[in-house]
């Protein structure tokens, strides 16, 4: 499963504004098994810290509530489609969740 989530075309990132921010994630992230990867930030999207979630789109309204119920400081969230190569992003307002 992890293999396929490495290299799947459309995909979210949540990213934060430390490391210590991106470690508790991972942490709540395994504690509730779901499946995400850390990654670097991806350079087309500014962030504080090197670290990002990286998960399927249909898995966002769960991660996100998840996170906001055990009080993880989430930065940004943004919808990735790689297109012939290319990163296309759109940040995602957290009232479109």
């Amino acid at each position: 499963m992890m293999q396929e989530l490495m290299h799947i075309k459309k995909y979210c990132v949540i990213t934060f504004q430390s490391t210590s921010h991106a470690l508790k994630a991972e942490k709540i992230m395994k504690q509730k098994q779901r499946e995400i990867l850390i990654t670097p930030t991806l350079r087309e999207i500014s962030s504080s810290c090197g670290l990002s979630l990286k998960f399927k789109p249909e898995m966002l309204k769960t991660i996100y509530a998840d996170l906001l119920e055990n009080h993880a400081a989430v930065d940004e969230i943004y919808a990735v489609e790689v297109n012939q190569r290319k990163n296309v992003i759109r940040k995602i307002d957290p009232a479109e969740i």
